[in-house]
């Protein structure tokens, strides 16, 4: 059954219309008393019977004939606050009770205009669609018209050369071995073709192959290395020895010119520079381990030690590796995270007022899911917002680990502020589960004329490891050839 919504749109304003238009009709809503002043002479004789009548007959005509009409509740409050009432003899009143308006009328005006509205709009929703089929309707017949057309063109094309090719080879025009040879290049055409196919779909197989004869060769390579630093380091005791100031400064020495010869110093570049450092990659990258290896270079070689760590599982799988860092304050539960995110963009504004000379770092794990805990998502993104700026200006060095860094992982509307004002590296695993030595820089590093540097491809050296660079300022100096 079809509805007809014009109507009942129509018919709606209608009674909204009317009955808006009977509510601002409603009467009186308070009592009212019409009072007539009606005094009787005071002429009582009877011998004057006639001379009474008249004049009581003339007090009407001058009083009583007249009406007052007064809110009743006013009338009988200015009785009774009369210092001399008026008798009630001399008095006539008529009370006139108030009259109720209906309240119906109130609540069917705005349903019967949301009915008439609700109507139009299901009236115009219709249309809209019926308009929509249409027009696809009529596109899908052009199409259709269109491609039969051509079909129908090319068919009779194709009948026509045919006729006439018999034609011309019936007249004699066309040699009959013409019409072989045509058929004969074309039918070779078409086998070089195929065969043309068949070499691209070798060629594409190839390339696969031999993409996946170096993932494997690179496997077997990282995991040779591996072996090879697990035979090296086969006690997990870590030295704690103390080295003179002298010595110190010896392997402090030793590291910066170890970390300039590798690759140019990259390596270098990266670590001494005060941007936001954020290393992302799938797990198994290594980017826990790196992060710590850049932490103890900045800790040992600029004198900047590790104020904060924010981590959920830093007494757990990541406990081997951030023990080296011996931070200050760790960060682990929900509660803690949002804490120290808020702690942190305030002790940055504090800094920047104090213009401070001693560095600090802060490092902070899985920021990805931080944007999920209900008590850390406010913090977390005030935080990634602050953090773009105010970490250089109050001398910390910041260091994230995420994933990914897409604006779902981070704060939406920052993309630019990203690019510009932090540096991303980007690792690389070939298993799931051992770290290889390339690494992405996917921004933030720059050429000699400070040219803005994106996806440079590099390595990382085999010695780079946190444990490593730990014992070599404790006691065992790292080997750049082992």
């Amino acid at each position: 059954m079809k509805i007809p919504y014009s109507g009942l749109s129509v018919s709606s304003i209608v009674v909204a219309l009317s009955s808006a238009l009977y509510l601002g009709q409603s009467t009186r809503p308070f009592d009212v008393v019409i009072v007539r002043f009606c005094p009787t002479t005071i002429n009582k004789g009877q011998r004057h019977i006639k001379n009474r009548a008249d004049s009581q007959a003339e007090l009407d005509k001058k009083y009583c004939r007249y009406e007052h009409k007064l809110l009743k509740e006013v009338w009988e409050q200015q009785q009774f606050e009369a210092s001399l009432p008026i008798p009630e003899s001399s008095l006539q009143l008529r009370n006139i009770p108030k009259t109720k308006s209906d309240v119906k009328w109130f609540i069917i005006a705005p349903i019967s205009f949301g009915l008439g509205y609700l109507a139009w709009s299901k009236k115009c929703e219709i249309n809209e669609e019926n308009a929509h089929w249409e027009l696809e309707g009529y596109k899908t017949s052009i199409k259709l018209t269109g491609v039969r057309a051509r079909n129908e063109r090319d068919f009779k094309s194709q009948t026509i050369n045919s006729n006439w090719d018999k034609q011309r080879v019936k007249s004699g025009f066309i040699p009959v071995d013409a019409i072989k040879d045509r058929a004969k290049k074309q039918e070779e055409i078409q086998d070089k073709t195929h065969a043309s196919a068949l070499k691209q779909l070798d060629l594409a197989d190839s390339e696969m192959n031999k993409t996946i004869a170096e993932n494997i060769r690179d496997k077997n390579k990282a995991d040779k290395e591996s072996e090879k630093m697990l035979k090296k380091n086969k006690s997990n005791d870590l030295e704690t020895s103390n080295n003179p100031e002298g010595n110190i400064q010896e392997r402090v020495n030793q590291l910066i010119e170890a970390l300039k010869r590798w690759e140019d110093g990259w390596l270098y570049t990266i670590i001494k520079n005060n941007k936001p450092l954020w290393l992302i990659g799938s797990q198994g990258s290594g980017k826990t381990n790196t992060a710590s290896c850049i932490a103890l270079v900045r800790k040992y070689c600029f004198d900047a030690p590790i104020y904060q760590l924010i981590d959920r599982h830093a007494t757990g799988e990541n406990w081997k590796v951030w023990q080296l860092l011996d931070a200050q304050i760790k960060a682990e539960s929900e509660e803690e995270i949002g804490q120290a995110l808020e702690d942190a963009c305030e002790r940055w504004l504090g800094r920047i007022k104090e213009v401070p000379r001693q560095k600090q770092q802060l490092i902070i794990d899985e920021f990805t899911n931080l944007k999920k805990i209900p008590s850390c998502k406010e913090p977390a993104m005030r935080f990634f917002s602050m953090h773009l700026t105010d970490t250089r200006k109050a001398k910390e060095f910041f260091i994230g680990i995420n994933h990914y860094f897409t604006n779902e992982s981070t704060v939406e509307g920052t993309f630019e502020a990203r690019k510009a004002g932090t540096i991303q590296i980007k690792k690389f695993s070939a298993n799931g589960e051992t770290p290889l030595p390339r690494v992405q820089i996917v921004h933030g590093l720059v050429d000699t004329s400070g040219n803005e540097l994106e996806e440079v491809e590099k390595t990382l050296p085999s010695w780079f490891e946190a444990v490593q660079i730990y014992r070599h300022f404790n006691g065992r100096p790292i080997d750049e050839d082992g």
